[in-house]
């Protein structure tokens, strides 16, 4: 698999303190997490984009994905409130530019939510349109799009792989794909096995990290046993390290090694 460490939890440094880590890291590659005050997608000059990408270039690493903040509010493609949903389209597009300029082959993007009182019928046919919209943008900019779903306490719209894989075929584009993120996974009661049978050749990304969005080893999940599950299907496809939880704010560069530990201990990957 082609792995990548997220730098999410760096988002209390600068940049370059995530950059000067996966520099001397075994990782070659970035999952670039889109937020203030390091990457502003809704306000960020040129300037500062031309000064990230000779970064990126002078530490030796390209950006294997990018994922912008779109969890919380104002962005929300889903619902019913026109502006939130015309905005949330418009932020996605300035996404969609930066990964390009970037040499980024493509952004993770989590599926809004209707109003929880009201038909989800609603909240879905946004999502689609929504998201086919984006699909003909990033079609013609060469990104890709990674369709997440969400836990049933934030999103009453994609919650399973089964919903990944309806919304998917009905947008039906070549620019719009599947991930699994083994957080939201579980949570859904689902398994490794039902995101590569819905999914099918449509599974293109991973979230790799254990329960609450922590390091490989650092929860209950069973990482080893998921891990071995991903690579019974012959997945090769790429891979990243969300790791959010507030714990490694601190001292992030530990989370780093603290993965890389226990990917060595368990796999071949980095060898």
């Amino acid at each position: 698999m082609k792995l990548a460490p997220m730098s999410y939890h760096y988002v209390r440094y600068p940049i370059e303190k995530f950059l000067d880590k996966v520099e001397r890291s075994p990782f070659d590659s970035i999952d670039l997490y889109c937020s203030a005050p390091q990457l502003n997608m809704f306000d960020y000059p040129v300037s500062r984009l031309l000064e990230l990408d000779k970064s990126i270039r002078r530490h030796h690493l390209s950006v294997m994905a990018m994922t912008p903040e779109n969890c919380v509010y104002p962005v929300n493609f889903c619902t019913q409130d026109t502006l939130t949903r015309e905005s949330s389209i418009r932020y996605y597009q300035r996404a969609i530019d930066t990964a390009q300029f970037l040499e980024c082959p493509a952004i993770q993007i989590s599926t809004g939510f209707g109003y929880f009182d009201m038909p989800r019928e609603e909240a879905w046919k946004f999502c689609r349109e929504s998201v086919g919209t984006l699909a003909a943008y990033a079609e013609r900019k060469g990104v890709t799009l990674l369709l997440e779903e969400l836990k049933v306490t934030t999103t009453n719209v994609l919650i399973t792989s089964k919903d990944l894989a309806k919304m998917i075929a009905e947008i039906d584009s070549p620019a719009v794909v599947g991930m699994v993120d083994m957080d939201q996974m579980t949570y859904a009661g689902e398994t490794i096995d039902d995101y590569f049978a819905n999914l099918g050749d449509k599974l293109q990304h991973i979230h790799f990290n254990d329960r609450g969005h922590t390091v490989p080893g650092d929860a209950d999940f069973p990482m080893k046993e998921y891990y071995d599950q991903i690579k019974a299907h012959g997945y090769e496809g790429t891979c990243s390290f969300e790791i959010c939880d507030r714990r490694y704010y601190i001292d992030p560069d530990k989370a780093i090694d603290d993965t890389v530990a226990w990917m060595r201990a368990n796999t071949h990957e980095l060898d």
